[in-house]
């Protein structure tokens, strides 16, 4: 089997599985529409010549049928094997027109399928960027239908046809603008898709920026903490060595500098509750508590010095 899957106009890209399985879904449920119309088209018949001619093209239905639930399972689709949502008013068209007797259901069946021949020439287009083994089905398709509906058309003669072309006609146009009001429809989406992940792209940007400048804050804020700290330590290690001479204790308390140890577990408390504190209030109040940071900063090295 060919599965060339580059059958592509120049400067295309190739369509989607998805867009193909969609398709090819559309016309398995047009060919369920066909099947149950046509059996309703035989049975009011008269001329059983007729019927049997209706019921040759029932076959190429079922025929669709089959080659189209191939191609959708090779693709990993899934086939929908049950008439469209409108099927039911097609069989109503076909069985009002056998109140006019055998003329009444040949113009019936022609109009059912104009609609079939019509879709069916849709997608042998929309096939040209398919892959090539499907297109070959989809135009095989067309083709039959093409003969159903001159077959119908010359058996109801110049007049009849002249009567329903008019309707037809319209109903082609309607189809036309249809098709293109979907195209229009697809193209916006895809514009509104590419704006999206533009903005999407931005706004990660920036929160990844914001971040960045967060995180060096709270890197700068920890260490003047800690250097805060260092200094405060440095600070009681000074007075505790300035204090070792001393024989007796101080204040009542005893030799060996217990006193200075207590100011130095005191000092030490100070400091880690202080730098606990200012990492919350970093987080609560960034600017503002950058800004008392640095002033309690320079007035601490002020005194420190």
């Amino acid at each position: 089997m060919d599965t060339d899957t580059t059958r592509l106009d120049a400067g295309h890209a190739p369509p989607a599985t998805a867009e193909i399985l969609e398709g090819l879904n559309d016309l398995l449920q047009l060919d369920h529409d066909a099947v149950g119309a046509y059996q309703i088209a035989m049975e009011k018949l008269n001329d059983r010549d007729h019927a049997d001619q209706i019921a040759g093209f029932r076959r190429d239905h079922e025929r669709h049928i089959r080659e189209l639930n191939e191609l959708i399972a090779d693709l990993g689709g899934t086939p929908k094997n049950h008439p469209h949502a409108t099927g039911p008013f097609k069989l109503a068209l076909q069985s009002l027109g056998g109140l006019a007797g055998d003329k009444g259901v040949l113009m019936a069946f022609r109009t059912n399928e104009l609609q079939v021949r019509s879709k069916y020439d849709s997608y042998a287009s929309r096939a040209n960027a398919w892959p090539t083994h499907i297109k070959r089905v989809v135009d095989a398709c067309a083709l039959d239908e093409e003969r159903h509906f001159r077959w119908v058309s010359d058996v109801l003669g110049k007049d009849e046809n002249a009567a329903l072309d008019a309707i037809d006609m319209a109903r082609e146009k309607a189809a036309v603008a249809g098709h293109k009001l979907d195209a229009a429809r697809e193209r916006v989406a895809d514009v509104a898709g590419t704006a999206r992940e533009r903005v999407v792209d931005v706004a990660g940007t920036a929160r990844e920026r914001v971040a960045d400048v967060a995180g060096t804050a709270r890197e700068r804020v920890s260490g003047g903490v800690d250097a805060v700290r260092n200094r405060i330590a440095g600070l009681t290690d000074r007075t505790t060595a300035g204090s070792a001479g001393y024989s007796e204790g101080y204040d009542g308390y005893p030799a060996g500098g217990s006193r200075t140890a207590d100011l130095r577990g005191k000092a030490q408390a100070l400091a880690g509750n202080a730098g606990d504190t200012f990492e919350q209030r970093f987080n609560a109040q960034p600017l503002q508590t950058l800004l008392i940071a640095g002033i309690a900063g320079f007035v601490i090295g002020r005194l420190l010095r």
